[in-house]
């Protein structure tokens, strides 16, 4: 696997990584740099440092040349990079292997493409074609637009997960993490874990607190995560006055430990595939106040378990957070919904099996195809 650490598909890589450890396989993550390395060594996965990261042909080249040793050298019997230019350079390593006898097929994963455009997933889509054996996803939403896009290689959707540990090493009660955060207990907490990067539109949210029919009401914001837009978003909550009642909390390892304090999971993305961070709302029993965009409405059903809004409004958004702020019973039920749905859909002990299912059964049918 390859990747750079941290972030929402990162961590779904020291998931799968840790997961198919315990399954009794024998993953490596190739990675440059990243935030989340000594967790996966921790889980006694092994890192192998090497610049992956690049879209100079020449680079991703010499890559694909560094990843067919390291490949020879631990024995590794499928490619994952995670993305498309990853997916370059492990094509040119499968084929590099193959000259040497090694079979050893790529199978791409695709969390989603940096930029959501016709012109770009129409590349990326292209790019597949050439040099995927086979391409993951994460939603039936991401299968689409690559299809829709020209992709033709064979592709199988499997919802990302998370060991169900992740929400159980917290004892903490919901009162001692509200006075731990200083949250009041009148206060309707509202929390958004996410990285401060365009595509989240934390202003779209910070436009939204600022309307008067928010300010009324006694709410919190807490923004964990940061990025290159934190200071941005820092001086937006400033000029709009609303710095007194939104909360920028960094980067955060603890995000379950702040679902158990707060009441609402927000998200307000103008696009995504299908964020790990929602589901990690979900068995959480936090409703879900979002935009419908991505994959989203494959896990959260309009009006039963969350609130979806369209992307780019923030009138809408505004709306959506004073429904849910008023309604403390429709608070609880969306989320006793949405963690119904969480056990219905999504299985973590599944995503590793059907993993190793799929990366098998493509490294059989690779083997007995150049044999």
């Amino acid at each position: 696997m390859e990747m750079e650490l941290a972030g929402g598909a990162e961590h779904d890589i020291l998931h799968l990584s840790t997961g198919l450890k315990r399954a009794g396989h024998q993953p490596f993550v190739i990675t440059e740099r990243g935030r989340l390395c000594k967790e996966v060594e921790a889980e006694g996965v092994p890192v192998i440092y090497c610049p992956i990261e690049t879209r100079s042909p020449r680079r991703l080249w010499a890559n694909g040349r560094r990843l067919a040793d390291i490949a020879a050298e631990h024995n590794i019997e499928v490619l994952n990079p995670q993305g498309v230019y990853p997916g370059l350079s492990a094509r040119w390593a499968s084929r590099r292997l193959l000259k040497h006898g090694r079979a050893v097929p790529n199978v791409v994963t695709i969390h989603m493409l940096g930029r959501l455009t016709w012109s770009y997933y129409t590349l990326g889509s292209h790019v597949l074609n050439c040099v995927a054996d086979h391409v993951i996803v994460e939603s039936h939403c991401e299968r689409r637009r690559l299809q829709d896009r020209g992709m033709r290689r064979p592709v199988t959707v499997i919802y990302n997960c998370f060991p169900p540990e992740r929400f159980a090493r917290d004892t903490a009660t919901r009162e001692q993490v509200r006075r731990e955060m200083g949250w009041a207990g009148a206060e309707v907490v509202f929390v958004m874990p996410a990285r401060m990067s365009p595509e989240k539109r934390h202003d779209l949210l910070l436009e939204a607190v600022a309307r008067r029919e928010v300010k009324e009401l006694p709410l919190r914001f807490y923004l964990a995560g940061d990025g290159p837009l934190l200071e941005k978003n820092q001086a937006l909550a400033q000029r709009l006055g609303v710095a007194d009642r939104v909360t920028f909390g960094g980067f955060r390892r603890d995000v379950p430990k702040l679902h158990k304090g707060a009441d609402v999971f927000v998200l307000c993305s103008r696009y995504e595939s299908l964020p790990l961070s929602i589901r990690e709302a979900m068995v959480a029993s936090l409703p879900v106040l979002a935009t419908d965009v991505g994959g989203i409405s494959e896990a959260v059903e309009d009006g039963r378990s969350g609130i979806l809004v369209p992307p780019n409004d923030p009138q809408a958004l505004a709306e959506g957070i004073v429904r849910m702020a008023s309604d403390a019973e429709r608070r609880r039920l969306m989320g006793r919904r949405g963690h119904e749905i969480y056990r219905e859909k999504f299985d973590y002990d599944h995503w590793i099996h059907r993993t190793v299912e799929v990366m098998s059964q493509v490294r059989e049918q690779f083997v007995e195809k150049h044999s």
